[in-house]
């Protein structure tokens, strides 16, 4: 695609099965199941670019329908609840683009079992699970808790209600949680991944940053490359994102540069602006990071109540039940507080603010 416009996306597409010489494959699709897996992060409109665009879903949708398979859409989005699940998919657009297709896959599920050394099983949808073709259809963006979100971490969407707090709540740390992501794709890697990067998001991913036009659309049959351009794309290492080095290291895919053949040319210049929660320079983090600067360095949660309007998302969507509920607006105790991100993230306002050290004095991002 030639500019970050969702117009030309149709065309984009056929371009991008043909370039990946699937045609066989696609003849193949007639009476099949095909799930589609987009990101339905949460009550975010299109624009935000938060979420999957409808445009690209609806382009997937048409796609496989035209090769005669019988086509399903949804999420296990990071808002809870069933009545919830269907509020993201319409506010998110995702819905309607869908045509038809999407469906509500928190009300059925199964148990799936993980090699991990932290659960031993999650729930599961069972669309998703048992479907002929699964298909990955991320966002490209940063994130402020494991640097970047996009095919690998998207498959986390597969856990299905309280699941992915467990997941969360036992693998708290940012390397345990690396290593679980790992563990939940392994339950049921993607067939295809197709990267929503034609307005990509960089800064305070997944939710509050900002957009970054590209025109890009990324695909892949293995969903470990495909993170692996998208992070040479924004100038971040992949060996250097936890779940990619894990995913890597059981042999799910790549991730140096010499082992991917690149089809089409990867956008200039395209270092991204990274969330605050990230150390950017790998000397300085390690110079901070040290015991005696530990309480200088650490950002820190900051509500701003004039745009909170007390939907108790965050309260929700708390893995450890850090959330406090006695005042009149949504607290944290910091003793529970695991600092995955979840409040911030799942926050439809950008009610919760990240700072730094200085910019808990000047009151705005650090």
């Amino acid at each position: 695609m030639a500019d970050a416009s969702y117009e030309k996306i149709e065309p984009a597409l056929d371009r991008v099965i043909e370039g990946l010489d699937l045609a066989a494959w696609y003849g193949g699709l007639k009476g099949k199941t095909v799930f589609i897996k987009p990101n339905m992060l949460g009550l975010f409109p299109p624009e935000r670019h938060a979420t999957t665009h409808p445009s690209l879903v609806k382009a997937l949708v048409k796609f496989f329908r035209d090769a005669g398979a019988e086509v399903t859409v949804g999420d296990n989005c990071g808002v809870g609840g069933y009545g919830l699940n269907q509020r993201v998919a319409r506010r998110s657009g995702i819905a309607a683009a869908s045509d038809g297709a999407y469906v509500n896959v928190a009300q059925d599920t199964a148990m799936a079992s993980l090699r991990s050394r932290f659960i031993d099983q999650l729930p599961v949808s069972r669309a998703m699970l048992e479907a002929d073709v699964l298909v990955s259809a991320p966002k490209m963006k940063t994130h402020g808790f494991t640097v970047v979100t996009g095919a690998v971490k998207n498959m986390f969407g597969i856990i299905a209600g309280a699941g992915k707090s467990r997941a969360h709540a036992s693998a708290a740390g940012v390397k345990d949680f690396g290593e679980i992501l790992a563990d939940i794709y392994a339950i049921r890697p993607p067939d295809l991944t197709i990267m929503d990067a034609v307005v990509a998001m960089e800064g305070g991913g997944p939710s509050s940053g900002d957009p970054r036009p590209l025109g890009n659309i990324l695909a892949s049959t293995n969903a470990v490359a495909t993170d692996a351009l998208m992070c040479r794309i924004m100038g971040y290492p992949p060996q250097e994102v936890h779940h990619l080095k894990n995913a890597s290291r059981r042999g799910h895919g790549p991730l140096d540069e010499s082992a991917i053949e690149v089809i089409g040319k990867i956008p200039a210049d395209g270092r991204f602006k990274l969330p605050l929660t990230v150390q950017r320079f790998r000397f300085t983090g390690r110079f901070v990071n040290q015991r005696f600067f530990r309480p200088v360095s650490r950002t820190k949660l900051y509500l701003d109540k004039k745009k909170c309007k007390n939907c108790k998302i965050c309260v929700e969507g708390c893995p450890t039940g850090a959330m406090q509920t006695e005042e009149e607006f949504p607290g944290i105790d910091e003793e529970k507080c695991i600092r995955c991100f979840c409040c911030h993230e799942l926050c439809p306002e950008s009610a919760w603010d990240v700072r730094g050290f200085f910019g808990r004095f000047i009151g705005r991002r650090s």
